[in-house]
């Protein structure tokens, strides 16, 4: 008996750090995929940070170039980059590709991981299982809180050490002569953008902490009222 319980607990436990990690992935691959997504943001920064002021490039060449820069990183747009207003090196279009693989990889990963909640979550409510809400929220709120005071503290070691992890070359070292978008991306835009997908985490923390909470509160209910029907069985 002992052991059949220990077993129908190890199960319990799997299940709820399988279901911990799906969603955090999914969380993370689909708050990057939203804000990469997001052109609005770029298109308000353009005169928030007075891009056309420093670079000499109107509005228009600004956005138009942003745009073809974010279609090229969609699982659904073209292989090659080409910009209608700015040249392009060969590191600076090898770069561009690696980043293309990294958002696509995380797009589809998005798409995978969010088809896969939905047995999970369906699994999760014929076992009364959601601990892994809580853990999630937990794993969840402590990247954020980590990734977000690095970012606050100092921007530039944090933005620096994220392309020593994600890539093995300098190519994202550009020059602005030899590929000008980058004048068109200043540091703002990259922050503003990385701040964006900590927002949209945080927004689905919410949501998945609403959830955990009704959710607590209809088995603390149906466990009472298990209480008092076997209490008064026994009466």
């Amino acid at each position: 008996m002992a052991e059949k319980g220990m077993k129908k607990q190890n199960r319990h436990f799997f299940f709820n750090a399988g279901m911990t990690v799906l969603f955090f992935v999914f969380l993370l691959s689909a708050s990057v995929f939203a804000a990469v997504a997001f052109r609005p943001l770029y298109y308000w920064l353009i005169n928030l940070l007075k891009i056309p002021e420093s670079t000499g490039y109107n509005y228009e060449t600004c956005k138009t170039n942003f745009d073809v820069l974010i279609r090229y990183n969609m699982f659904f747009g073209p292989d090659i980059l080409e910009f209608p207003d700015f040249v392009m090196s060969i590191n600076g279009a090898t770069h561009f590709k690696e980043v293309k693989t990294i958002f696509v990889t995380l797009q589809y990963v998005a798409m995978g991981s969010g088809l896969l909640m939905i047995p999970g979550c369906i699994l999760a409510r014929k076992k009364w299982a959601y601990g892994w809400l809580k853990a999630t929220i937990i794993l969840t709120l402590s990247v954020i809180g980590t990734v977000g005071l690095a970012m606050l503290v100092n921007w530039e070691w944090t933005f620096v050490l994220m392309h020593k992890i994600l890539f093995r070359n300098d190519y994202w070292l550009f020059d602005p002569w030899q590929d000008p978008i980058i004048n068109i991306l200043p540091n703002g835009v990259f922050f503003a953008y990385g701040a964006l997908i900590l927002v949209l985490m945080g927004i689905g923390l919410v949501i998945a902490g609403l959830v955990y909470r009704k959710k607590k509160g209809n088995i603390a209910k149906v466990t009472a009222v298990r209480k008092s029907g076997r209490a008064g069985k026994k009466g």
